[in-house]
């Protein structure tokens, strides 16, 4: 499936993409995470080491429910998100956006709503009443975001490994 939208292609990932999708993460992490991850973590991000894991999230989508979309513009990777079954012990009816990224130069676009839609419209095609995302506690842009598109947060929380410790997380719902 591809979709236009500002001049931007959104369309499945495939392992091809496995390297772009690892550049986007590891950008996005240093500039939405400074101040909230230790620098020593950030720096430590390895877009080699990202790729490899992305190549293998990528080749088993399918066995997974797993799906992973990338934004792309004038052939450049912007952005991309993934998403599937919860893997939290809610019922089989709730979907869960696993990560959602774009670089830095694409934030404040639309670019990421757009991604957002996406991934909620395959969710709630594949029959999931609801979609649930963990964010950084701390990381009030990403909660500004999703509480703007509607999700609230459910009162979950807990905590996350992140580099070399861990930081806590809160969970958000939304209808589909």
């Amino acid at each position: 499936m591809s979709e236009r939208i500002t001049g931007a292609v959104i369309r499945r990932a495939r392992p091809a993409d496995a390297a772009v999708i690892a550049h986007i993460e590891v950008d996005s992490w240093q500039a939405a995470y400074l101040g909230l991850v230790p620098a020593a973590d950030l720096n430590a991000l390895s877009v080699p080491a990202r790729e490899v894991s992305w190549q293998r999230v990528l080749s088993r989508d399918a066995a997974t429910g797993t799906r992973t979309w990338v934004l792309c513009a004038e052939d450049a990777g912007l952005g991309f998100a993934s998403a599937g079954p919860t893997r939290d012990d809610d019922p089989g009816d709730v979907g869960e956006l696993y990560t959602i990224y774009l670089l830095p130069a694409a934030w404040g676009r639309g670019l990421g709503a757009a991604l957002l839609d996406t991934a909620q419209d395959d969710l709630a095609r594949r029959r999931h009443r609801t979609m649930t995302i963990w964010v950084l506690e701390g990381n009030t842009r990403a909660r500004r975001f999703y509480e703007l598109s509607g999700f609230t947060h459910d009162g979950a929380r807990r905590w996350a490994r992140v580099g070399a410790g861990s930081l806590p997380e809160i969970r958000y719902r939304r209808a589909l």
